[in-house]
């Protein structure tokens, strides 16, 4: 119910852009395919490898060992996915615009800026980190701090420290993919030319994210609401995106909301270097390492494979 609501406003939005502004009607009604077409290819592709996920149980239940590593290896694929859209498209995108924007403005840098939004970024996640352990080490039980050290088996207090971490985790990972998707979203609202060519691409990018996305929430044991609500949101953020850019059709080229962006993008890129590259990647190291590593490289060759259709 909510989701139609959001639509209907976003839909009555652009309905007076169409009457009010000089956007040609053939751009517009891409844009609005595009807006509904991402939507339902977005959810479809985040909810196949529950819905599968949730069919098999049965059959896994008497086999936990082939559902972990099923799940171990399309996270694998999903850490490729992951790590492709960092380092080729969100990276290079930000760098992109922090050089268009600051050349429009006609200021000259002599301080890596770019670099250091990314730092800040990066180093976020690993000061939250810090600060969330060293809490919970100052609230838990001298005993059992002395025997985490000298057990080999995890204690409760390590498990309930790995939970917070990868609770965390999870949650910068939902942020940065839906901060993307959003202002991939606002880009093509904004956009004039190739619009087809871009909203094709960013279709089949979107699908791929939203199955690694789903398939590293349901690696991490969530719950199915949790689940559901996560791959709801970032089915949202691109359409959202979109329909903000055509509700404030000319706003969007400001300086001050340019700024704004490169300063978002450049945080989420930095917290999406130290989540994926970092933690999704080392983390499926372990056994069936072969097997893992060609998920992984087929993983990013697919959204090579998605970018190159760009050019």
């Amino acid at each position: 119910m909510m989701m139609m609501m959001m639509m209907m406003m976003v839909f009555s939005g652009v309905l007076q852009v169409m009457d009010s502004s000089g956007v040609s009607p053939g751009l517009l009604h891409i844009k609005l395919l595009t807006l509904v077409l991402m939507l339902c290819f977005s959810l479809l592709c985040g909810f196949s490898p529950v819905c599968v996920m949730m069919r098999r149980a049965t059959r896994f239940s008497s086999d936990p060992g082939s559902r972990h590593r099923v799940l171990s290896l399309a996270s694998c694929l999903a850490c490729g996915v992951f790590l492709a859209s960092c380092l080729l498209e969100l990276l290079p995108d930000f760098l992109n615009h922090m050089r268009d924007t600051f050349s429009r403005l006609h200021i000259t840098l002599h301080y890596p800026l770019s670099e250091f939004i990314l730092a800040m970024g990066f180093l976020l996640v690993f000061v939250v980190e810090q600060m969330l352990l060293a809490f919970r080490e100052q609230t838990s039980d001298v005993s059992l701090e002395k025997q985490a050290l000298v057990d080999p088996h995890r204690s409760r207090s390590s498990l309930s420290s790995c939970a917070v971490d990868a609770g965390l985790r999870v949650f910068l990972l939902l942020l940065c993919v839906c901060v993307r998707a959003f202002l991939e979203g606002v880009s093509v609202g904004c956009q004039r030319e190739r619009l087809l060519e871009t909203c094709v691409t960013l279709l089949l990018h979107k699908a791929l994210v939203a199955f690694s996305l789903a398939v590293r929430l349901t690696h991490q044991a969530l719950r199915r609401t949790l689940v559901a609500g996560a791959l709801l949101l970032f089915s949202v953020s691109c359409p959202a995106g979109i329909g903000t850019a055509l509700a404030l059709e000319g706003l969007m080229d400001g300086p001050q909301v340019q700024l704004v962006r490169c300063a978002v993008e450049g945080l989420t890129a930095g917290i999406f270097i130290n989540v994926c590259v970092l933690e999704s990647v080392w983390q499926e190291s372990g056994s069936h390492r072969i097997h893992k590593v060609a998920f992984l490289l087929t993983g990013f060759a697919l959204v090579t494979a998605v970018l190159f259709s760009k050019v």
